[in-house]
């Protein structure tokens, strides 16, 4: 007898999940809908640009004015151009030209802020060869490898007039590079 009241308890439960089951499923829920986007560029290159160097960000952050002082420089970021696809039967080596979309009136070895309001500084460059990045100048060559490649720079902020004040703000500079391969 306790072996049939079991088998109708086992037989109720499953009922009532079958039931909540049914009504779960009764409900009218929308669907997510999307879109997926995909970009790029076919290239006749010895290296193409990876998604991540298209543009290379670099954020200096808050730089106190202090570290502006006697023309150091200060907020030192290292980033790097990455390339990718890199096949050396067609190159060796390349090289980087650095072109700041605007020079600083200043100080001309500086990339000047082109939007923003802090002013007195600029942004400068060394290359992969720990060279100043002259703009508009081929800069140290760097050796290609089969696959991946990585070409480091560091940036830095500086003052563009050691007697002038640095006014505080928000700033933005772009710069443009163009690789050419050897």
């Amino acid at each position: 007898m306790k072996m049939k009241n079991v088998a109708v308890a086992c037989a109720l439960m499953a009922g009532m999940t079958l039931t909540a089951s049914s009504a779960f499923a009764a409900k009218n829920v929308e669907p997510t809908n999307g879109k997926i986007q995909f970009t790029g560029s076919l290239v006749n290159s010895a290296c193409g640009l990876a998604p991540e160097s298209s543009p290379v960000q670099v954020n200096f952050g808050e730089i106190p004015t202090s570290q502006l002082k006697d023309n150091q420089r200060a907020g030192v970021k290292h980033a790097k151009i990455v390339l990718q696809g890199c096949d050396t039967t067609v190159a060796k080596t390349a090289t980087v030209t650095y072109t700041p979309a605007t020079i600083d009136t200043d100080n001309n070895a500086l990339a000047a802020f082109t939007s923003g309001t802090a002013k007195g500084a600029g942004i400068g460059m060394v290359d992969s060869g720990n060279q100043d990045v002259e703009w508009g100048k081929a800069a140290s060559q760097v050796n290609i490898t089969d696959g991946e490649t990585d070409i480091d720079f560091v940036a830095y902020l500086q003052a563009n007039n050691a007697s002038a004040a640095v006014t505080p703000g928000d700033f933005e500079s772009t710069v443009n590079f163009q690789i050419d391969y050897q």
